[in-house]
């Protein structure tokens, strides 16, 4: 399949909404643990941000919750051409086309909301604002690659994202978990999981090295915070990473060094592997098929 003849997918992930109980604490543990920066804020919510992109992460104080939730996930479009395609095809499946938030109508060109059948918000828009100079942090992500969604609906969501968004699919592992791939060609911008519950369970970012992925969990092990899932090395990204996780402050936060990247000819013409529901298909270090008590 080609350029000429494919509908574009959105280009790549920018940020996630989470509302959270505490947002100076939250604050405080992304900055840390994640290396994000703290931007514009208030008492109501916060942006961060982890390179030039205006933010990656938005928070918003809800202290009447226990745990956090991540009420919407936001995609940049490569065109106004394809943001409009995109909202035809919203449109023509049934969907509501959702404005904006206003704050967010401030930090781009245009664009517009549509809920996934998890009702999730995904905001999609173009020409989102940008600093001149990355946060002068050395320990920090370069790009937020990923969410990872639970899911009840995983039939009619991986239908909404890639038979109405055009994401393309990159790999199976059997028909449990499938990943899926926007225009920045990462291996999965976006990855589904059935499930008998509806949750976002991780967020990725890519680190600078590997050096500072262990440095990242050696800060986690420091300040004795949960280590969800310890140094994996991915079958279907390439990647090698680990899961920090308090729920209070977001879904798991995954550091990586190493996520594939596809080449635009691999990018056209990939097909996506079938694997075995298998261990070692989601972690090659696994030792053996029954080794599922480790992730």
């Amino acid at each position: 399949m080609t350029t000429a003849t494919r509908r574009r997918a959105p280009f790549g992930m920018e940020y996630a909404r989470i509302a959270v109980p505490d947002m100076a604490a939250t604050v405080e543990f992304l900055q840390y643990h994640v290396g994000l920066q703290l931007e514009q804020h208030d008492d109501e919510h916060a942006y961060l941000r982890a390179d030039i992109e205006h933010h990656c992460v938005e928070l918003l104080s809800e202290p009447g919750r226990e745990v956090s939730q991540t009420v919407a996930i936001g995609f940049s479009v490569e065109s106004g051409e394809v943001l409009d395609d995109l909202r035809e095809r919203v449109t023509a499946a049934g969907l509501e086309v959702l404005p904006l938030q206003d704050r967010m109508k401030a930090l781009c060109e245009r664009g517009f909301g549509v809920r996934d059948p998890n009702g999730l918000i995904v905001e999609l828009f173009t020409e989102f604002h940008e600093y001149a100079e990355p946060p002068l942090i050395e320990l920090r992500p370069l790009d937020l690659v990923h969410p990872f969604i639970a899911t009840d609906k995983y039939d009619e969501c991986l239908a909404f994202y890639t038979g109405v968004l055009g994401f393309q699919s990159s790999d199976h592992v059997g028909d449990v978990t499938v990943f899926l791939r926007a225009e920045d060609r990462y291996h999965h911008s976006l990855a589904l999981q059935r499930n008998e519950e509806y949750y976002v369970a991780h967020l990725c970012f890519m680190m600078k090295s590997f050096d500072h992925v262990m440095r990242g969990r050696a800060r986690a092990l420091y300040k004795n915070v949960p280590i969800a899932s310890d140094m994996v090395n991915h079958s279907a990204s390439t990647s090698i990473a680990f899961y920090l996780f308090d729920p209070k402050h977001g879904p798991r936060f995954e550091l990586c060094d190493g996520h594939r990247v596809l080449t635009p000819e691999e990018h056209e013409t990939h097909r996506p592997r079938r694997m075995t529901v298998d261990p070692r298909n989601i972690d090659v270090w696994r030792a053996a098929s029954d080794d599922w008590g480790r992730f």
